[in-house]
């Protein structure tokens, strides 16, 4: 079986994959890995991952970019995408 890796940053483009993520979901030969980062994780953008849970996708990761913050750290972050 193959292992199929999605990452989705924001609610916009989990709305284009959403039916290949279900597709993939559905098949015998592979495997879904979801990655979900970005403004999914923001409280300030509608903590949208719940969409995700409301769809019934299992998360496999979920990486906070501190999208929210102006902390050097975040700042650090948001320079290397």
């Amino acid at each position: 079986m193959k292992k199929i890796c999605v990452l989705t940053g924001t609610r916009a483009e989990y709305g284009l994959l959403y039916h290949t993520i279900k597709s993939i979901e559905k098949s015998h030969k592979l495997q879904l890995q979801l990655i979900v980062t970005g403004s999914h994780l923001s409280a300030r953008h509608g903590h949208t991952i719940d969409i995700i849970k409301e769809d019934n996708i299992k998360i496999d990761y979920e990486i906070d970019m501190l999208i929210d913050s102006n902390s050097k750290s975040s700042i650090s972050v948001w320079g290397f995408l």
